[in-house]
């Protein structure tokens, strides 16, 4: 959309905070050129902080909204905004969730629910070995994998969920143009290039690497997926952070248990013994746990059959996420009630909706 252009520059000017762009957007209507050529007078009225107002005012001028997308484009990125069709669904319900996504590559339906993984930077060989076993049963099974790109256990799971024909989703803590560590990027180019995954980040093209982005970026980690599986940690562990914030989002924590004496477990011990975390055995148990067992031939339903118009007008009457009879459906429906009753069918063996029996359906998440 044309008003993309001004949002990142907006974003450019005075980081764009969901607490932000929730007053910008109610106030001026979600038309993003006539925020971003707003008057002082406008800021103060949407009651946006002195502190945004002043950051922005005074680099306005500077900014290029034209050259803002095309710093995107270079890096073949793309944006992702808070609200819209294209943005992940998951992250809309977190707290603090990010106004703006900058994108490489694509999302597909089919990578969610993902499930993300997160441990030490330094993976003893058990830590390896177990990865290698319990994220390789669940790549296997069609799931894709979120994590961090970072050294250890981050980049552990990403290659095993290529290897194994999985998609997998790596989220920044530093701007979309440049992959950190730079050993990494030769990697994610090629994931990309097969169109395996996507590189998320809710960072402008241009920022830097610094310390306090990663435990920011971990929401998102925690955010795009249904459970977080914790590799291996120490007691200060920054993968510990991501866990925390799982639990506060509600996901389902599996950490794999360690020697007692081993410093790099102690961390993933701690999660289990506060009853935080279920012991990470193996991908099988996970996935059962997480009723994820059967996913693959649903979603190789979904790859195989595109969602029509029709399945798409059905889907909306199951937006809310409440349980509906068949008969309501069919009621609110504007197609014929054969066409709504096939229609639906379609959908569950794509896996898009669940049947809970007697006729009542609920759309999958």
């Amino acid at each position: 959309m044309n008003d993309e252009k001004f949002l990142v520059a907006l974003h450019r000017g005075m980081n764009l905070t969901f607490a932000r762009f929730g007053k910008l957007q109610k106030f001026f209507g979600g038309d993003w050129r006539a925020t971003f050529d707003g008057k002082i007078k406008d800021f103060q009225a949407a009651d946006l902080d002195p502190r945004g107002i002043e950051k922005f005012l005074s680099v306005r001028e500077k900014l290029d909204p034209d050259w803002e997308i095309e710093q995107l484009e270079k890096c073949g990125a793309r944006v992702l905004v808070f609200g819209r069709e294209n943005f992940p669904q998951n992250l809309e319900s977190i707290h603090n969730p990010p106004a703006l996504l900058f994108c490489r590559g694509e999302f597909l339906d089919t990578d969610f629910p993902a499930i993300a993984v997160v441990g030490s930077r330094k993976l003893t060989s058990y830590g390896r070995r177990a990865g290698e076993k319990i994220v390789g049963e669940i790549a296997a099974a069609g799931i894709t994998i979120v994590s961090g790109l970072a050294f250890g256990a981050d980049t552990l799971a990403h290659q095993i969920a290529v290897k194994n024909g999985a998609r997998t989703i790596a989220v920044l803590g530093n701007g979309i143009d440049t992959v950190y560590p730079q050993q990494n990027a030769k990697f994610a180019a090629e994931f990309l290039a097969k169109n395996c995954g996507a590189v998320l980040s809710e960072y402008l093209p241009g920022t830097e690497v610094r310390p306090e982005n990663f435990p920011v970026r971990n929401r998102i980690v925690a955010g795009l997926a249904k459970a977080v599986i914790v590799l291996e940690a120490a007691e200060k562990s920054g993968s510990l952070i991501t866990a925390e914030l799982a639990v506060e989002m509600g996901r389902d924590i599996f950490a794999v248990p360690g020697e007692i004496f081993a410093e790099n477990s102690a961390g993933t011990n701690a999660l289990i013994f506060k009853s935080q975390a279920a012991p990470a055995l193996s991908g099988e148990q996970i996935l059962e746990n997480l009723g994820l067992k059967n996913l693959a031939p649903k979603k190789a339903a979904q790859l195989a059959i595109p969602t029509t118009s029709t399945e798409a007008e059905i889907l909306k009457l199951l937006e809310s996420g409440e349980k509906v009879h068949l008969d309501d459906l069919v009621r609110n429906s504007p197609f014929p009630a054969p066409v709504t009753s096939s229609t639906i069918s379609i959908l569950e063996i794509k896996g898009l909706v669940r049947n809970l029996g007697q006729q009542i359906y609920v759309k999958n998440v």
